[in-house]
């Protein structure tokens, strides 16, 4: 078990700690959410497989689900990639500025971050309402539910961003720091 499904949260106090709890929570709900996506879509895929190349059938909408899968789980990633840091960052400029100066843009560009990821999840929210009765393909669903984890990824990455532009600090669980080191 790693710390994507451990529930730990940041540590903080007073008014901090329900954000802390929140965040914490949509942590663990999108790891369980994320491996499940990813046992349904290497299971599928594994099942067509076999029925193509040993029985010469397939299943209509296997294909269509799998790739369903596998964009809830790009976009669901993405605000884990966020907690800890993991993503590319180019310090190049950066990197000569003073400690406070860094800390400071560090903060303002976690801040224009989430304004941005809040954007893409009203903007995501406006176009899955606006194509919800339009009908997948091979499936009885909505096409718009591959727009929603648009919006899923946009609000859980700002509050990242958020928690981040408020303290400073990444979150990175210490446990799992243990393992790794």
């Amino acid at each position: 078990m790693n710390g994507t499904t451990r529930f730990t949260p940041m540590r903080a106090s007073g008014p901090l700690r329900p954000l802390a709890l929140l965040i914490a929570t949509l942590d663990v709900a999108v790891g369980w959410a994320l491996v499940a996506q990813i046992v349904v879509m290497v299971t599928i895929v594994s099942i067509q497989v076999v029925l193509r190349y040993l029985f010469n059938s397939s299943l209509d909408w296997a294909d269509e689900l799998a790739r369903l899968c596998f964009v809830w789980s790009i976009f669901t990633a993405i605000p884990l990639g966020l907690k800890g840091g993991a993503h590319i960052g180019i310090e190049m400029l950066v990197a000569r500025f003073p400690a406070h100066l860094r800390s400071a843009t560090a903060r303002l560009v976690a801040l224009l971050g989430a304004a941005m990821l809040l954007l893409v999840a009203k903007e995501s929210a406006v176009m899955a309402w606006d194509q919800w009765d339009e009908l997948m393909a091979s499936m009885p669903a909505s096409a718009a539910w591959f727009i929603v984890p648009l919006g899923v990824c946009g609000v859980h990455g700002a509050l990242h961003l958020i928690w981040q532009a408020i303290t400073g600090a990444h979150h990175v669980d210490p446990e799992l720091q243990a393992e790794l080191s």
